[in-house]
């Protein structure tokens, strides 16, 4: 057993989840990739504190590395909105919610709450996202079937971004306590970081060498830190507007795949 992992209880992520409500963005190629756009504040549970601090460190280490901006500083402190948190069972814990807190999820399809369960990974990765326009206000949920959300903005046609654009305003990754025996914090930290900023990846990344998308492999090939292609990846996704086409960025990056 990792030591420095301790045993955390629903209730205290569900205190930490404050409001986040989880909604997922169109996957349609055309629509933009979610990514963040807010000041972000990354923040640990279930870990010791020395160790938490050092996690937290490395977080935002990587989120300036990517040219992102944070919230507060290390020493001010900050309401996390990027949340890792290790938990008896990732799996069973999300599985409670949705049956005991449903109203959380009511924005997903069920389609896309299966698949947050789907599997038998030690591990799972939670984001809320909303629409906004270009200029950043957001667009409304959808009441009803005919009453759809409306934003106005000046007019912009264009063949190369989209008019919206898709916020991740809350991010949760949860991995089994279990799971992580050998692995250090900033193995742990990358993996968090790698899951967090980026909800899709390109085809054949998990087979690229070296990706932290393998780290939890039952091969003992457990990468050291981000790997060439995940770096490649979170710094093409954050580069430039917000709301160009998934298709846009996607082709933009080349996987190598390991032999």
């Amino acid at each position: 057993m990792f030591e420095h992992v301790r045993k955390l209880t629903a209730a205290a992520v569900l205190s930490a989840l404050a409001f986040a409500t989880p909604a997922q963005a169109d996957g349609i190629l055309e629509e933009p990739l979610p990514r963040f756009e807010d000041r972000i504040c990354p923040g640990v549970l279930g870990m010791e504190q020395q160790y938490a601090q050092v996690m937290v460190s490395r977080l935002r280490d990587n989120v300036e590395m990517f040219g992102l901006r944070l919230a507060g500083s290390e020493e001010e402190g900050c309401e996390p909105n990027l949340l890792i948190a290790f938990v008896e069972d990732s799996r069973g814990y999300l599985a409670n919610l949705m049956q005991s807190r449903g109203y959380l999820f009511a924005d997903m399809d069920r389609a896309d709450r299966d698949e947050l369960i789907a599997g038998d990974a030690p591990w799972r990765v939670w984001h809320q996202v909303t629409a906004h326009t270009r200029d950043g206000i957001r667009v409304g949920s959808r009441e009803n079937l005919t009453q759809l959300p409306e934003a106005g903005m000046w007019q912009a046609h264009s063949r190369i971004y989209r008019p919206v654009r898709h916020d991740i305003t809350y991010a949760l990754v949860l991995i089994d306590s279990a799971a992580v025996e050998g692995l250090t914090v900033r193995q742990l930290a990358d993996f968090a970081t790698l899951q967090a900023l980026a909800t899709e990846f390109p085809d054949g990344a998990e087979d690229s060498p070296g990706t932290m998308l393998r780290l939890f492999d039952a091969d003992g090939s457990a990468p050291e830190s981000l790997g060439p292609v995940d770096a490649e990846w979170l710094a093409r996704l954050y580069d430039g507007i917000p709301n160009l086409p998934a298709s846009m960025r996607l082709r933009s990056v080349e996987v190598a795949t390991a032999d």
